[in-house]
C-alpha cells in the first residue's frame, strides 16, 4: 500500500513538472496573443514570466508589457485603481532594474501621467515629474514633463489663459 502510494506520488509530480510551461512558451504565447489582439490573455502570459521567471531573458518586455496592458485597462475582473496600481508596479519595477536603457524614461513619465490623469494624485505626480527632469534632462519627454509639473490640477481653459497672458 504505501509503495503504491509513493509511485502514485512519484508519477504526479512528474506528470506535473512535464506539463509545465517555460518562460519561452509564455512568451511566444502572449506574443501570439497579442497579434490576434487577445490582450488580456496576453496580459496572463506576460504575468506569468514576470511572476514565475525573473531571470528570463523575456522578463523585460514582459514587465514593460504588463504596465502597458495594465495602463489599457485589459484585465475586465479588476478595478480601474487596481489595474492602474498594477501598471504603475511594474513601470516602477522597470525604472529600478533598467534605469538605464532607452524605455526607462517613457516608463517613469508614464508612472507621473497615470498618478496626474488616472488616479488624481497630483502630489505624487509632480514628485515623478521632477524625479523625471532630474534624472533624464535630455530626453524627448523632458519638456512635457516640465509642462505637466507647471500645469498640474489646472483646467483646459486655465492652461489656454495662462498661454495668452505670456
Amino acid at each position: 500500500m504505501k509503495k503504491t502510494f509513493v509511485l502514485l506520488i512519484l508519477s504526479l509530480i512528474f506528470i506535473i513538472g512535464c506539463s509545465s510551461k517555460s518562460d519561452k512558451d509564455y512568451f511566444e504565447q502572449a506574443q501570439k496573443s497579442m497579434d490576434a489582439k487577445e490582450f488580456e490573455t496576453a496580459l496572463t502570459d506576460f504575468q506569468k514570466i514576470v511572476d514565475e521567471f525573473p531571470n528570463s531573458e523575456h522578463y523585460k518586455i514582459a514587465l514593460l508589457q504588463t504596465g502597458e496592458l495594465n495602463h489599457g485597462l485589459v484585465n475586465k475582473e479588476i478595478t480601474k485603481e487596481d489595474s492602474y496600481a498594477k501598471a504603475i508596479k511594474a513601470y516602477g519595477e522597470y525604472q529600478k532594474k533598467y534605469s538605464d536603457d532607452e524605455k526607462a524614461p517613457q516608463t517613469l513619465f508614464m508612472i507621473g501621467f497615470i498618478q496626474a490623469n488616472e488616479l488624481g494624485k497630483l502630489d505624487d505626480a509632480k514628485a515623478t515629474y521632477t524625479k523625471f527632469v532630474e534624472l533624464y534632462p535630455e530626453s524627448d519627454m523632458a519638456e512635457s514633463a516640465k509642462s505637466e509639473i507647471q500645469n498640474m490640477g489646472l483646467s483646459p481653459d486655465q492652461i489656454l489663459q495662462k498661454q495668452v497672458v505670456k
